[in-house]
């Protein structure tokens, strides 16, 4: 109802502004000398005797037919070329500059080329609807495709997305915005261009009514025919509006009534929503593993890696070699910048041109496994899909999927305890509800080695401690073989069964290993084991 009375409240404020600006336009005509401006009266008779008299919706479906159709032939043309140049950088850079050259011309200069080639009539008149609306499209795609969030990317990739599904699973839904945009502007240089063309270009609609009555110095009637474009074009408007908001539903800031009324009652029920420990106590989280079968993690095997990037000479990783064994949590410590995260992204094919050898179960690494994926330091979650559709991606590009995926999607939420949340955006959720919807999802797609890039960093304190608790209680249950790295030495030693130390020069082996075999209750990180171990690594990096 709040939302609802915002709206109505909203559309009076904007019907009382035009009426009074009416009503002030029809004063001062009224009482000025001499004014060849017509009043608002007369150009609402107007409107009525062109009604009346039959001319003027024959007229406006003239232009609405020739806005309708440049209009579709240009964003049908300016989405194909604005993908096909945005996914293909070399072809756009070899042909972007003609389009910049061509964009600064008016689409009114067109006019004479187009009458002289295609004659006085519709095709001229699209022709130019066409340019005025082409480039807002072209430009916004081509510009929605850039901004496409790298790490959507990589997600997509490491859950086992192929090229086609990471288009329209990741690039298509986070260009839709973009694209609106184009289309909003595309819409309005649309409607300009075609009153110019039937100006000069055809023998019917609202530009060649305007013209004529121009000359017949009928003010009243051509302001009569710019009213009917501004409502007409308004409608279209808010059309487009409606259908951006059911295509892209996470950008809009009240979904729904029931969301308004939802995210009202969690907020004065949890004034910090960022509270974990309040979550926790309000939703009995239980991370129960029912129905979960076990599943028999990979090994890996590094051999003497060496890597660089491209533009650089300087060795990020230089001399690696570890064996994790199956079903292992293998911690990798160090400081920032000593190349962990870069070690992890060789491992989920991300980064190419390595030297050495990785053999996962004893076959080498070639390319990206679908048994293996990533949890990302900043969730990675994709905003256009609801909690339960970002686990569903996951199922969905798996091949042995025989179960009903509701079901399965439940499951999973309810082992990181965030079943009730299956219908909320990303954005509604706590970082670290954020982050265990990170791990359902990365669970979902059945790994057996799953990669962690830092996920708990980003977190208070008292929300990491809870998650590593949980999360390391799943993994040791579950049977995967985890990798992880973390500059955080209290969060190796809780969550890692073996903790390696990578040194500053990105050399890493087993020798620099340290075994953990504790028990990991909660008051695991005040026992003396804990400390002990937190010395021996802490002289380890600073060695």
């Amino acid at each position: 109802m709040h939302v609802l009375s915002n709206i109505n409240r909203k559309s009076i404020i904007q019907i009382s502004i035009i009426i009074g600006l009416l009503m002030v336009w029809e004063y001062f005509v009224r009482n000025g000398s001499n004014s060849l401006i017509p009043t608002p009266s007369k150009c609402f008779a107007a409107f009525y005797d062109l009604l009346v008299e039959g001319i003027l919706l024959p007229d406006l479906l003239a232009s609405l037919s020739r806005v309708m159709i440049g209009f579709a032939i240009a964003l049908v043309i300016g989405l194909l070329l604005g993908f096909g140049l945005g996914l293909l950088p070399s072809v756009q850079s070899a042909v972007m500059g003609i389009f910049e050259l061509l964009r600064p011309v008016p689409p009114i200069a067109w006019i004479p080329i187009a009458v002289s080639i295609l004659g006085i009539g519709n095709a001229s008149a699209w022709f130019v609807i066409f340019i005025g609306a082409f480039f807002p499209i072209l430009t916004n795609t081509l510009l929605g495709v850039s901004s496409v969030e790298k790490v959507h990317l990589e997600a997509a990739k490491v859950l086992g997305a192929s090229k086609f599904h990471s288009f329209t699973g990741v690039v298509l839904p986070s260009t839709l915005p973009s694209i609106f945009a184009g289309i909003r502007v595309g819409l309005g240089f649309a409607w300009m261009c075609v009153v110019a063309a039937e100006m000069f270009a055809a023998r019917s609609g609202l530009g060649y009514a305007i013209q004529l009555n121009r000359q017949l110095f009928r003010l009243d009637r051509i302001v009569a025919d710019m009213i009917v474009i501004a409502f007409v074009g308004f409608a279209m408007a808010r059309i487009i509006s409606w259908l951006e908001k059911f295509c892209v539903p996470w950008r809009q800031d009240y979904i729904a009534k029931d969301y308004y009324e939802n995210t009202t009652n969690i907020n004065k029920q949890m004034p910090n929503l960022h509270n974990e420990k309040l979550f926790k106590k309000n939703n009995e989280i239980k991370t129960s593993l029912t129905d979960w079968q076990p599943i028999s993690g990979a090994s890996v095997d590094v051999e003497n890696i060496q890597f660089h990037y491209p533009n650089s000479k300087e060795l990020v990783l230089n001399g690696t070699n570890l064996h994790i064994k199956s079903g292992e949590i293998f911690c990798i410590l160090g400081v920032s910048g000593c190349g962990k995260s870069t070690f992890l992204r060789l491992l989920a094919g991300l980064e190419k041109g390595y030297g050495g050898e990785i053999k996962i179960d004893g076959e080498q690494l070639n390319e990206y496994r679908n048994d293996m994926t990533m949890v990302f330091q900043d969730f990675s979650l994709f905003p256009w899909r609801k909690v339960g559709g970002n686990v569903q991606f996951a199922i969905e590009q798996r091949t042995d999927v025989t179960t009903d995926s509701e079901t399965e999607i439940q499951q999973l939420l309810q082992l990181v305890g965030l079943q009730h949340k299956t219908n909320d955006y990303p954005h509604l959720l706590s970082g670290g509800q954020m982050q265990r919807v990170a791990f359902a999802r990365a669970l979902a797609s059945k790994p057996r080695l799953m990669l962690l890039d830092e996920p708990f960093s980003a977190l208070d304190i008292f929300t990491r401690e809870t998650l590593q608790e949980e999360i390391s209680d799943i993994f040791r249950r579950s049977g995967i073989t985890v990798i992880m790295v973390t500059h955080d030495i209290s969060e190796a030693i809780f969550m890692a069964d073996r903790v390696a130390v990578m040194t500053a020069q990105g050399h890493l082996t087993n020798e620099y290993t340290i075994t953990v075999n504790c028990s990991r209750g909660r008051n695991f990180r005040n026992s003396n084991e804990f400390r002990e171990l937190s010395d021996v690594l802490w002289k380890q990096i600073n060695s």
